[in-house]
């Protein structure tokens, strides 16, 4: 165990410091249950997304297999007079199986490390015992002991005994045993033949120090230089607290271990320990820079995988409606989620479109279907009757209009009209709206509100504002990719009414994010849940099919959380010039700020149940 990062148990002797490693066998009191058999380990990458407090340790509990951060005031080592008291054979059956568990692990470790390896994966990033390493090099060099001792009489100090616990708690709940035993100094030859005693956890007392630093003082009177380490009862330490033979450890200024040595002389030990310091440190380099989030805390996501277009799918619901396409011809701008779907549709019900796309690979399933594509937005201007617009952001809305080889770059825009579907504030759309008619086109905002599945079985809702005439003679297009169509008027109107749409679905996601983790926290199932909520007056589709993908898990974009979060943001800055107080929009935003932050940007919007999980 590390002397350096110390810890102080509740209760009992504060000079007594216990440290604790991977692999270091414990035991950890969780609240409700009784002291349990664990063992330090690394954590699981799903256990690194949980939130928890300063000064805990991933701890694996025996019989029950499974993980959990314990503060380190509830952890106490596993081997220790108190063993005697936390062992009690008259706990429940639970304790008894978990305490054969890891009577069978210290006889055969191998299942056990293969199961927690298997959990927690290779790890590829930095560990806190890399920094350890570092640590404990860096003041071994700063600090160096004098390792020239003649090989044939050098001598050892051992420091043997148990810290006095007497009176000390430090497993919630529960009182530990008394030990009387005080550390003594023996002096030894260096040991030849290295025990293969068990690995678990070593208890360290301050006082143990303080014996090394006055042994150390005595010994550097003689004529010979003298190695000293401060060395621990290991397991198997007979009855009167002599140590097995093993091979010792020299130590440094504080009682920080700086490495093994084996009786032979070092002609450079400053040297060999820059060395080593070097190495570990390009090494911890090279693994650092891919896996930063790691060492923040943050959870190790993967982005979700960009679904493509189907172009031979065809939704039952849009088969069934008698469409006519119009003879006009229609430009789109923008094959994102919504846009590739949208124009999937047009194309299918005999639509005449012609398109093009930042991104150019994205546009030759359409033209393998029969659309034409062009290379600027103002190509697409000069070739269509109406052009609509459909990208991610009221930026990238503007930049398509005013921008360079943008639609206002045709100048003329007579008998042209310009139909802005991005989600965008009513500010923005009116600046648009106003280019477009200084440039004798005409303008109209369609804003739509659905999810990409909807989108495909054209079940989506219009809400559009501006110039009816645009409106009518979009009429096709609508009927095709929508169930119902609203005209609201002027321009602004339409932007105004999505947004409040979007607002009441975000705070309806985060509420439900939010019960379900309590639920789940209460270990009743969600499934459950969700089958009770849908026969209570409460029930929604949206609801119940976002329910279902929390409990699944399943986060794959529908309505991409990132652009859920736009449009809370446009929501906050309308009201914020209105002077209106918005407390509850305010917390959802920040929720689902904090989720992108998590790394879930391009995930579902349902992924806000990770961030109430965890």
């Amino acid at each position: 165990m590390s002397k350096n990062k110390k810890m102080s148990l509740s209760g009992g002797d504060t000079t007594e410091k216990f440290i604790y490693k991977p692999k270091d066998l414990i035991w950890a009191k969780m609240k409700g249950f009784t002291p349990w058999p664990g063992m330090i380990v690394e954590p699981p990458l799903d256990l690194l997304s949980q939130q928890r407090r300063a000064n805990t340790k991933c701890v694996f509990f025996f019989g029950s297999r499974n993980f959990a951060w314990i503060e380190e005031n509830n952890i106490k080592p596993f081997e220790g007079p108190w063993k005697e008291e936390l062992a009690k054979v008259s706990k429940p059956a639970a304790f008894r199986h978990a305490m054969a568990d890891i009577d069978k692990y210290i006889d055969d470790p191998a299942e056990v490390d293969d199961q927690i390896n298997e959990s927690c994966g290779v790890p590829n990033h930095a560990t806190e015992a890399d920094f350890d390493k570092i640590r404990d090099a860096v003041d071994s060099d700063e600090n160096p002991v004098d390792t020239d001792a003649d090989a044939n009489n050098g001598v050892v100090v051992h420091v043997v005994g148990s810290p006095d616990v007497e009176g000390s708690e430090t497993v919630e709940g529960e009182n530990n045993a008394d030990s009387s035993a005080s550390p003594t100094v023996t002096v030894a030859t260096p040991a030849t033949a290295k025990s293969p005693g068990k690995r678990t956890p070593k208890a360290k007392s301050v006082s143990a120090v303080s014996a090394t630093k006055a042994a150390k003082a005595s010994t550097t009177k003689s004529a010979q230089k003298r190695r000293i380490s401060a060395h621990q009862t290991p397991t198997g330490a007979n009855a009167s607290g002599a140590p097995s033979a093993k091979r010792g450890k020299r130590v440094v200024s504080g009682g920080a271990v700086a490495g093994n040595f084996d009786g032979a002389s070092s002609s450079s030990p400053t040297a060999r320990r820059r060395v080593e310091v070097d190495a570990l440190l390009a090494s911890l380099a090279a693994k650092r820079a891919p896996n930063a989030i790691a060492l923040l805390d943050r959870p190790v996501v993967t982005r979700p995988e960009t679904q493509a277009i189907d172009m031979n799918s065809r939704s039952n619901t849009l088969a069934d409606r008698d469409i006519v396409p119009s003879e006009l011809t229609f430009g789109f701008l923008g094959l994102g989620m919504m846009g590739s779907t949208i124009v999937k549709d047009l194309i299918y019900t005999g639509h005449k479109v012609v398109v093009w796309n930042r991104t150019i690979d994205k546009c030759q399933p359409f033209v393998e279907a029969g659309a034409e594509v062009k290379d600027t937005p103002m190509d697409v201007v000069e070739a269509a009757d109406i052009i609509f617009c459909c990208v991610s952001d009221p930026k990238g809305a503007k930049d398509l209009v005013f921008g360079n080889c943008g639609v206002l770059q045709l100048k003329d825009l007579r008998n042209k009209a310009y139909v802005e579907m991005s989600t965008v504030d009513p500010d923005t759309s009116l600046d648009i709206g106003e280019g477009i008619k200084q440039c004798n086109g005409r303008y109209l905002e369609a804003q739509i509100h659905g999810s990409r599945q909807e989108a495909a079985d054209g079940m989506l809702i219009i809400l559009a504002g501006g110039d009816r005439t645009v409106f009518e003679e979009c009429h096709s297009c609508f009927k095709t990719i929508a169930k119902n169509t609203f005209f609201l008027g002027n321009v602004g109107n339409a932007c105004k009414v999505n947004l409040i749409l979007q607002t009441i679905q975000a705070v309806s996601l985060v509420g439900l994010a939010e019960a379900l983790a309590l639920a789940d926290r209460f270990s009743i199932s969600l499934n459950d849940i969700i089958d009770i909520f849908d026969l209570t007056s409460m029930k929604s589709p949206l609801l119940l099919a976002k329910g279902k993908e929390m409990a699944k898990g399943d986060f794959n974009p529908q309505q991409p959380l990132s652009h859920m979060q736009r449009d809370l943001r446009l929501v906050l800055n309308m009201a914020e010039n209105l002077d209106q107080s918005m407390p509850v929009t305010s917390i959802t935003n920040e929720v689902f700020k904090h989720t992108k932050r998590l790394g879930y940007s391009e995930h579902d919007s349902s992924a806000v149940f990770v961030r109430s999980r965890f």
